[in-house]
Parts: C-alpha cells; sequence; structure tokens
C-alpha cells in the first residue's frame, strides 16, 4: 500500500535509476535533486553539483578502504575543489593500504536543522607527493593532528558521486486511554 505523500511510480519510466553498462561514467545518478518519500519521512537524493556544495561545508570525512576483503575506515581532514578530493596523511596504515589497492570511498556527512545530509565519493586514491599540488590551499587548510615532518598528499579521483538529504517528520501519535 502507499503511503498518501509516497508519488506513484511506473518502474518502466524510472529514469532515476543509474545505468552504468559496468562502466562508472557518470558521477551521479541525476542533474538535479529528486526528492523522494521514505517511512521516516522525505527524502532527497542529491545532483552532483549539490554534493560537491555539501562537501565544501565541512572538512572531516571517513575514507573507506579494502584490503585483502577487509575493511578499514580513517578518519580524514579533506579540501574539495568540485573535480576531485585531496587529503594528507603521515606514512603508515593507510598509506600503505593506499599503495596496495587504491579503489576508495570517502563519506561525508552532518546533522542539519530538522535532518541530516550524507555524501559518498567512490574514486581512485593517486599519491600526489609531500607537496600540495599547485593551486591547492591543502597546506594551509587541512589541520596537522599528528606531529610528524613527512606528510603524503593523496588525491581522489571520482568515479561516483552520491548524496542524500534526509529531513525529519513530526508525527502525532495518540496513545489509547
Amino acid at each position: 500500500m502507499r503511503h498518501p505523500h509516497q508519488p506513484q511510480r511506473n518502474r518502466r519510466e524510472d529514469h532515476r535509476a543509474p545505468r552504468f553498462d559496468g562502466r562508472r561514467e557518470q558521477l551521479s545518478a541525476s542533474t538535479e535533486d529528486i526528492e523522494e518519500w521514505s517511512p521516516q519521512g522525505p527524502v532527497t537524493e542529491l545532483s552532483a553539483e549539490h554534493c560537491w556544495k555539501l562537501l565544501n561545508t565541512t572538512t572531516l570525512g571517513r575514507l573507506g578502504v579494502s584490503i585483502d576483503n577487509q575493511p578499514e575506515i580513517f578518519p580524514v581532514n579533506y579540501t574539495a575543489d568540485g573535480a576531485s578530493i585531496i587529503f594528507r596523511t603521515a606514512h603508515g596504515t593507510k598509506l600503505r593500504d593506499l599503495l596496495i589497492n587504491n579503489t576508495v570511498v570517502l563519506e561525508v556527512d552532518a546533522q542539519i536543522e530538522n535532518g541530516a545530509w550524507s555524501v559518498t565519493v567512490k574514486g581512485a586514491a593517486a599519491i600526489i607527493g609531500p607537496d600540495a599540488p599547485p593551486g591547492s590551499d591543502a597546506d594551509e587548510f587541512l589541520p596537522r593532528w599528528i606531529p610528524t615532518e613527512e606528510f603524503v598528499y593523496v588525491r581522489i579521483t571520482p568515479t561516483e558521486i552520491r548524496g542524500r538529504k534526509f529531513e525529519h517528520e513530526l508525527r502525532l501519535i495518540i496513545h489509547p486511554a
């Protein structure tokens, strides 16, 4: 049964589902935000442009990697330039993992009034080197959390970017007397 606020859809005409044909040519399923409904309240599938704007509102994300079929996740400070993500790391587990398997995901989220948003960026990580990329504010912008003299800059080139905004819906609950 369909909820009264849930739009009726014809699956054959559902143009929102991305079709990648085994390739990751599209970064997002849509070029505009698409409002949907869930039992918890309204959900908006965000456009790639909206995702990049949200990525620029914060600097802390979670980097997911997979080594020997074991997931690992690391907090990272990053900067986004609308085409890639740059973060800095010290020599250690994270850097070693990236050298073994450079396929990564970055997840960033935040709570907002009456809801939350989440953006995931999947892509390939490439080691840039010890110096910040030319034209980047990464050296000035990214905080240094660990006392080390040697950092390595890493760039994530996205193959896919997805985002969702969730809104809480206030509901009146009446308990029987």
